[in-house]
């Protein structure tokens, strides 16, 4: 098994080796593998076949927000790059495609690039085409789970597979046709390639995220504070490289729709927020709700820059990557000024990472927060004063993870004490 933890020196290697095979006996002593598994096994298979023979029949538009991918996928087809920005024009062709989608209004503020990644479902009808990608990104999220899975010390992997099947955020994103799988991929495969030792790599996949811009913003702020120069060298590769592909494929007309349009959401961010706000999650939106919003923008200005700041001096800490990786996807999800409930499909990796630390450490709050919030992400109800309380928990989480500037000595004392009580 790969203990996943950031490189050790010889002295401590004997040490982590005991502790796997601590792992291994306590795993075979306590838990009832067949029961979980099949209990999780049971709760995948009910639900998504629900969804599939109940739900998905009985939507006005199956895969809801998929209609705006789709429209993207013709776009691409048609090389008309710079008509995303144009929202008339946009939701014309739109209702020519998906004629009952006309009582749906959609703002695209994408990268101009965007599009291309749904040219491949925009060969077909509408219902075929959602079908394919929401099996694409299925795919996707499994194999990324997967690696989420081999990384954990207690937690199995099929277990960890079964339950990333049914975590509230990926149900949201495939139920609404979303597409918050490409920040994901970004954020996971970053995590792979500096687990082996690449930032410049790591740097570059995850430039991936820039599809979803504002889930950036806790990358910025962490890579910044923890003065990653190598990392942030492979980003702005990166981003360099998407605009210049930018530039030779969809032209300069639609990089400045795409500045001007941006520029417009960043001036008036409430503008991109549902009118049912029941389903957000974004702190900025929450503060709003309590304070005028210039008073809520220099407030969340300061938390997010405080959020980063400590999220830094997690990242900096000789500690596993997968709670680093944990602390700041919470902090992505935290500064991110636009947060809906599929996008939650990020703190999928964090849940599973946290619960699996929560055993490996004995801090068992740990892995109760965690469970608390997969819990709550998509009840309407969880709110107090319209405050969302994934808020605070997903803060409360984050400073759990300050036990990884703990030096690693002590924390693998921990870990063994643990482990044989």
């Amino acid at each position: 098994m790969r203990i996943g933890l950031a490189p050790i020196s010889g002295a401590h290697m004997s040490t982590v080796t005991t502790l796997q095979s601590m792992h291994a006996w306590k795993g075979l002593a306590s838990a009832r593998p067949s029961k979980i598994t099949f209990a999780l096994g049971v709760a995948v298979v009910t639900l998504w076949v629900n969804m599939v023979l109940v739900f998905f029949p009985s939507q006005p538009i199956p895969g809801g927000d998929f209609m705006v991918f789709y429209t993207f996928g013709a776009l691409a087809r048609a090389g008309n790059w710079a008509a995303q920005y144009d929202w008339g024009a946009f939701h014309q062709l739109q209702v020519a495609l998906v004629p009952t989608s006309a009582n749906y209004l959609y703002a695209p503020t994408y990268p101009p690039l965007a599009p291309v990644l749904y040219l491949p479902f925009a060969w077909t009808s509408f219902v075929p085409a959602f079908a394919c990608w929401a099996a694409t990104a299925a795919a996707a999220y499994t194999w990324l789970m997967d690696r989420v899975a081999s990384s954990c010390l207690v937690l199995r992997r099929r277990d960890v597979l079964l339950g990333s099947l049914i975590f509230p955020g990926f149900i949201a994103l495939i139920l609404m046709g979303q597409t918050t799988v490409w920040p994901l991929f970004g954020f996971v495969t970053g995590w792979l390639a500096l687990e082996r030792g690449r930032p410049m790599l790591a740097g570059v996949l995850f430039s991936l995220i820039a599809v979803k811009p504002h889930f950036g913003l806790g990358l910025a702020l962490v890579l910044l504070f923890s003065r990653s120069w190598t990392t942030i060298a492979g980003v702005l590769a990166g981003l360099v490289l998407q605009g210049a592909l930018s530039l030779i494929v969809c032209g300069p007309d639609a990089i400045s729709a795409y500045l001007t349009t941006t520029l417009a959401m960043a001036s008036n961010p409430a503008a991109l927020e549902p009118t049912d706000t029941r389903h957000t999650h974004a702190l900025l939106a929450a503060l709003s709700t309590l304070m005028p919003q210039s008073a809520a923008f220099v407030t969340w200005l300061v938390l997010a820059t405080g959020i980063g700041w400590m999220t830094a001096r997690f990242w900096r800490a000789n500690a596993r990557w997968t709670i680093r990786m944990a602390a700041l996807l919470l902090a992505s999800v935290l500064i991110s000024p636009h947060v809906l409930v599929y996008d939650l499909v990020l703190l999928a990796p964090a849940f599973f990472w946290l619960l699996d630390d929560g055993f490996v450490t004995g801090r068992r709050a740990t892995g109760l927060g965690a469970l608390v919030l997969a819990a709550i992400l998509v009840l309407p109800i969880a709110r107090v004063g319209g405050v969302p309380l994934t808020l605070p928990l997903m803060i409360w989480l984050l400073w759990r993870c300050r036990h990884a500037m703990e030096p690693l000595e002590k924390e693998t004392t921990r870990t063994a004490t643990t482990l044989q009580t």
